[in-house]
């Protein structure tokens, strides 16, 4: 269940080899600020003043893309670390990251997160900030809650075209600019050939051409938003790429267009250099936010860095430069004890889990940071003994930490899964372990472990309708070409209809998905 992590260790333990590493400790340095408004969180060491700016406009933003999106509002609050500079930004994701982006979102069993660099690389801070938070807020209202997919060039494209949202009196806004960096990129590299960017993936194209994805996402999201009059269209093009379909036939099918005079469209907007804008009123419901701005202590800090640190996984070398940041400067604090062993047993080394959480003083055990950290302990400890080895006392034990956890945080998705495996384990009936798996699912519909076992209990049960409702979108997902086939062969048993739409596209799926795994970038990220 912990292989994204164990895969950043591999892949960031290399870079304690070269000079030159962004240090963790250092930005710890710096006076951090939470701000807090009813939908976001943001932990920031910027111009709080400016970023509560942000958040305001970030509230106004989100009450009107919820109502163009025709989205669903369920509650859900976005946390947001926004770091000051380059330098910062480096320390949260280390260097080479930070040389390739301005922004990171990701929705995960533990909750979604959005990473911005408030500077960006050209400096103009204000006008930068505001478009990448806006752009990974797009992401989170297309993401969350959902197993919808979308093609590469039009997840990007579209949080590029709404990123450019201003406001202006009387509660009005304006959208459709072009975005400066990507005005930049189509001046000096031109557009994608259309059916290059339609077929691009996260993971097949080089990182030196995500920009020219991101630009072309955004100039072809804006005719068919604009002016192709085909909006309503692309929707069931949407479904169809979903179900698998080639992604240069179905948009041709479902726009009523040859490929060629969509791309006339296409090239003609880039030869004219003209993008219309829309203009519209914010919501007569929306109330203007207030946000509330608290400086963090020194500890706070430590903790909430070295949090984000191994939940992400990003720069996993910053987590002991933060230990030894709070070990010298008398900042150490119990919660940071338990950050530490939750990060030691991802890495799969639970004595030494273990013997961090014996230094956790009794008195703090009823903290949900420490049930937390030792209920992910006892159960992974134990899946990872054989049988008649398995402690049924230590399962006990984890089960009543998910319990209490599941009854005090019922939003985080893995407080329930957590629940469903020690059931499974202690050999409850099915039908009360896969309840518990269901909510954690419900909360969490994109995490590829919880949807497989969701989608192999449906199967069972040959409730089809809602296993093709599971399976579906998972093959979008399978890194594994024998996961792949085997669900496809579920699928197809269950659904055949279902099934046949997205045989053409697998291997192609397959192959990409494998390449992301190899590469640890199932993030979505903003150059």
């Amino acid at each position: 269940m912990f292989s994204r992590f164990i895969a950043s260790i591999a892949i960031f333990s290399s870079a304690l080899l070269f000079a030159g590493t962004a240090m963790a400790g250092n930005i710890a340095k710096d006076t951090w600020y939470q701000i807090d408004s009813t939908n976001f969180h943001i932990i920031t060491n910027g111009d709080a003043q400016a970023v509560r700016t942000l958040a305001r406009d970030l509230e106004r933003y989100r009450a009107v893309a919820l109502d163009l999106l025709g989205a669903r509002d369920d509650g859900a609050k976005l946390t947001i670390y926004a770091a000051a500079d380059r330098d910062s930004y480096a320390g949260l994701v280390g260097d080479d990251l930070s040389e390739l982006t301005n922004g990171l979102f990701d929705t995960t069993a533990e909750g979604s997160y959005a990473l911005v660099n408030l500077d960006g690389r050209t400096g103009e801070r204000q006008l930068e900030a505001r478009e990448f938070l806006f752009h990974e807020y797009t992401h989170f209202l297309s993401y969350n809650g959902t197993t919808t997919h979308y093609p590469y060039w039009y997840s990007e494209g579209f949080a590029e075209f709404m990123s450019t949202m201003t406001f202006g009196p009387d509660n009005t806004y304006q959208i459709g600019a072009i975005p400066g960096e990507r005005a930049m990129t189509l001046l000096y590299t031109s557009q994608m050939p259309l059916q290059e960017l339609l077929r691009a993936t996260v993971y097949n194209t080089p990182d030196e051409e995500k920009g020219r994805v991101y630009a072309s996402g955004w100039m072809l999201a804006h005719w068919i938003i604009m002016e192709s009059g085909k909006a309503k269209a692309f929707k069931q093009f949407v479904k169809d790429y979903n179900n698998g379909a080639d992604p240069v036939k179905a948009l041709s099918k479902n726009l009523g267009m040859s490929i060629k005079e969509i791309e006339r469209h296409y090239n003609a907007q880039f030869e004219s250099g003209r993008f219309d804008l829309a203009r519209g009123q914010v919501p007569a419901t929306f109330k203007p936010a207030n946000p509330k701005v608290k400086v963090m202590s020194g500890q706070q800090t430590v903790v909430e860095l070295a949090r984000f640190l191994v939940k992400s996984g990003y720069n996993a070398q910053g987590l002991e430069d933060l230990v030894r940041y709070a070990q010298r400067e008398k900042l150490y604090a119990p919660e940071l004890t338990a950050v530490r062993a939750d990060a030691a047993t991802r890495a799969g080394d639970y004595d030494g889990a273990a013997r961090l959480l014996a230094q956790v003083a009794p008195t703090q055990h009823k903290e949900f940071w420490f049930q937390n950290a030792q209920a992910w302990l006892w159960l992974n400890r134990e899946i990872g003994s054989m049988g008649s080895d398995r402690s049924k006392t230590m399962l006990k034990e984890a089960r009543n930490k998910f319990v209490n956890l599941v009854n005090n945080q019922s939003d985080q998705a893995m407080n329930w899964y957590g629940l469903a495996i020690t059931m499974q384990m202690l050999g409850y009936p099915k039908a009360q372990y896969v309840e518990m798996l269901e909510q954690a699912y419900l909360r969490a519909p994109r995490e590829v472990h919880i949807a497989q076992w969701m989608a192999r209990e449906l199967y069972e049960k040959k409730d089809a309708d809602y296993f093709a409702e599971v399976a579906q979108p998972l093959l979008l997902e399978l890194t594994s070409e024998a996961e792949y086939n085997q669900m496809k062969t579920m699928l197809a048993e269950l659904k055949p209809q279902v099934a046949e739409q997205s045989i053409k596209q697998g291997k192609a799926l397959v192959k990409d998905n494998k390449a992301a795994a190899a590469a640890n970038t199932k993030k979505k990220a903003s150059p």
